[in-house]
């Protein structure tokens, strides 16, 4: 009786997995041409699956169709495919369907490359787990609503894409995934990901690496760029430090010098075309000041790991507008300032810009360094954010009047572009237990002004 009961579940339990599921975990992310649209998604197929798209609201109702390649396979997850919708116009509604041998069509929509009035909305966060994942509804909504274009995540997902055997990943990608399925998804990896070499990182958002890295010169998923219509995006690789075997073992490795070597290039490009793309904003899971790591033989010490300060002296040389991060659970938002020269302990700025504030401190205008932003409270199980902004700079004294705001509250933030003067940033408080009942609650906002000079 009750082992056939137990069976019998188990079976049913197989059949959904096996079957019902046969498309899951679908995610868009960008290229560098408003022409094409990569989309990752995970199947129990092992043949290609077909792609197929049509333009919404158009004169062209010509269906298009596409094959997914197959890339890894993992029996936690199953295979991983990837596809490339092009070629696509502009400022146009798609409907998508993915199906593999006939079965369980998934449709689906995106807005590709929007031109929305008042300019892009890109939404950004950090650190964010499937476990007290308090923003999850409030994300989910707001995507359903069309309050942004596209969504990045700066590194530490699910907690972890490794756990549990693969399956907090697994339903941290298909919880994500009525944002993902419609809003391209893009990424940089956090300590996190570092688990068997970044295997899972590298592989799940395998077409960030194939489309974007290809198309700007990194084949990468650690470090790319894009456009998107006025904002250059630069995704940043800060675990190279701290886990510097790993990244060698990695499936894309590369060393400090490469990224570097990379990233000059890059900045140097977007500022020669900033006539076009004004605003340069660059992501990565670690800020200015996060260097340290507890020390295992010294437990009063910290000994330093990451080493900003190149990418410091980049964003100065290149005039990088605002840079986005986590890793702290908190959210803090900068003064504009010229992070340390020197790579040592408690190091303090070189100088910040306090001259360009404006409107109690809601406005930077002509601000002459990077704004950074620390947006590492969406929720996660691994949250102590509560009290940790008093006396923050008493532990970090390298700290001190260095910002106008830090909150310990859970949220994420949406950052819109709308010409080449004006950027605005908002942060949305979304309260514990909000869920998709209560908008999301401006909580900061921030203008950076450029006047024409």
């Amino acid at each position: 009786g009750g082992m056939s009961a137990v069976l019998l579940l188990l079976a049913l339990l197989l059949f959904v997995q096996t079957d019902v599921y046969a498309v899951e975990q679908i995610h868009l992310s960008m290229s560098n041409t408003p022409t094409e649209m990569a989309v990752d998604f995970v199947s129990n197929q092992g043949n290609p699956c077909n792609v197929t798209f049509v333009a919404i609201n158009s004169n062209s109702t010509t269906i298009q169709r596409t094959t997914s390649s197959v890339g890894w396979y993992f029996n936690e997850i199953g295979h991983l495919h990837q596809a490339i919708m092009s070629p696509l116009n502009k400022n146009t509604l798609y409907q998508y369907n993915i199906s593999c041998n006939g079965e369980n069509v998934q449709v689906s929509e995106f807005h590709n490359y929007r031109e929305r009035e008042g300019g892009p909305k890109v939404a950004f966060l950090a650190d964010f787990g499937l476990e007290n994942d308090e923003s999850m509804d409030a994300l989910v909504k707001a995507a359903e609503d069309d309050k942004f274009d596209i969504l990045i995540l700066g590194g530490d997902f699910a907690y972890d894409l490794w756990t549990n055997n693969s399956q907090v990943g697994n339903d941290f990608m298909n919880a994500l995934q009525p944002v993902t399925r419609r809003k391209p998804f893009m990424t940089a990896p956090g300590n996190h990901e570092h688990h068997d070499n970044f295997t899972q990182y590298c592989r799940r958002f395998q077409s960030v690496a194939a489309v974007a890295g290809a198309r700007s010169g990194s084949s990468s998923n650690f470090f790319y760029s894009f456009d998107f219509l006025n904002t250059h995006f630069v995704a940043i690789d800060t675990e190279i430090f701290l886990f510097y075997n790993e990244t060698q073992r990695s499936p894309f490795p590369f060393n400090e010098e490469e990224q570097l070597k990379w990233l000059e290039d890059d900045l140097k490009k977007a500022a020669a075309n900033r006539d076009n793309v004004p605003w340069i904003v660059m992501f990565g899971h670690k800020g200015w000041y996060m260097d340290f790591e507890p020390d295992s033989s010294h437990p009063l010490k910290n000994k330093l790991v990451t080493n900003f300060t190149a990418f410091t002296a980049l964003a100065d040389k290149y005039k990088v507008d605002a840079y986005f991060t986590g890793h702290v659970h908190l959210y803090q938002r900068f003064y504009p300032l010229l992070g340390p020269s020197v790579h040592e302990p408690h190091a303090k700025p070189q100088d910040v810009d306090h001259d360009c504030v404006e409107n109690e401190g809601h406005v930077y205008r002509n601000p002459k360094y990077m704004t950074t932003i620390v947006v590492g409270s969406p929720g996660d199980q691994e949250t102590t954010i509560v009290g940790m902004c008093p006396g923050y700079d008493v532990l970090m004294p390298q700290l001190k009047d260095t910002m106008p705001l830090c909150e310990a509250n859970y949220g994420f933030g949406v950052m819109t572009m709308p010409n080449s003067t004006h950027f605005h940033w908002e942060w949305l408080e979304v309260a514990p237990g909000n869920g998709s009942h209560v908008p999301p609650n401006q909580n900061d906002e921030l203008w950076i002004i450029k006047d024409a000079m």
